[in-house]
């Protein structure tokens, strides 16, 4: 996924429309930049100039996997060029919350596998899984999802906070997609199970409840495994998000390869969810 070196969104000057300008002259890279500056003024000698320092600043914090230097460079809403680059870095979580607004449930996907923490169990583990990767991947995760836990924890500034944050809520925009996880997912192709299919938030609260007042070990279950799809399929459709992206903005040379298969951690997620 070779999307953080056709981006020229990396020094004040440089927005979205002098970017889809470059891209328009066939300036596509920054190898491309680097090739059309050594011959001629590209924009003004200034901003070549100041563009050219940072191109040099990214390719050796990108050689270095410098990713604290790489988010200070590019812009917060160009952030999800990066994940190509660091993908065993991302954090992949959804939460459920009762109508308090307190965690109940917290699926989590990253390096290390896939893993669920629920409150009055093992929520308290939460921060410490989510401080091991500096790249959270959520759905509306900016405006809910962590809210939310830092008002449950109320760490103030010890709360874990990623060096890149990417909100599929505001991201699928770019692929041209709208509505929320399970449209999207429909949209895109990636149905759930059938025993899955038409859960829904107000679903989970419900689940929950049953749990809590009757522990009802079904309903834990299928709650569980509810919430770790949409920790999961996230990875699935920030991958086809990014695909889109690019076939989208026309970039030729651009490889593509295969999205994220969640199959790949089924068999961890029902031995998790039969373990409960």
């Amino acid at each position: 996924m070779e999307f953080l070196e056709r981006t020229f969104q990396l020094t004040k000057g440089v927005g979205p429309w002098r970017e889809k300008d470059l891209w328009a002259r066939d300036i596509a890279t920054w190898s491309d930049f680097e090739k059309a500056a050594a011959d001629d003024v590209v924009m003004n000698e200034r901003l070549d100039r100041e563009l050219l320092e940072a191109i040099a600043i990214g390719r050796d914090a990108l050689k270095r996997r410098s990713l604290k230097e790489l988010a200070e460079l590019v812009p917060a809403r160009e952030h999800w060029r990066i994940y190509g680059h660091f993908i065993d870095s991302a954090s992949f979580f959804d939460i459920e919350a009762d109508g308090d607004e307190v965690p109940t449930v917290v699926g989590v996907m990253d390096k290390e596998g896939v893993a669920s923490f629920r409150r009055g169990h093992s929520l308290q583990q939460l921060p410490d899984r989510l401080a091991a990767s500096p790249i959270w991947v959520t759905f509306n995760g900016s405006v809910f999802d962590v809210p939310t836990l830092h008002k449950a924890f109320d760490l103030g500034e010890k709360f874990p906070k990623p060096l890149v944050h990417l909100d599929l809520r505001f991201l699928i925009r770019h692929a041209k997609l709208k509505g929320g996880l399970k449209g999207v997912e429909e949209t895109i192709g990636l149905g759930r199970p059938p025993h899955l299919k038409g859960v829904k938030g107000l679903d989970a609260i419900r689940l929950w409840r049953e749990w809590n007042e009757r522990k009802d070990k079904t309903a834990l279950r299928l709650l569980v495994e509810y919430n770790l799809y949409d920790a999961i399929n996230l990875r699935s459709v920030l991958e086809w998000t990014l695909w889109r992206t690019a076939e989208l903005n026309a970039w030729s040379g651009v490889e593509k390869r295969p999205i994220f298969e969640r199959g790949d951690v089924l068999y961890d997620v029902s031995r998790l969810v039969l373990g409960l």
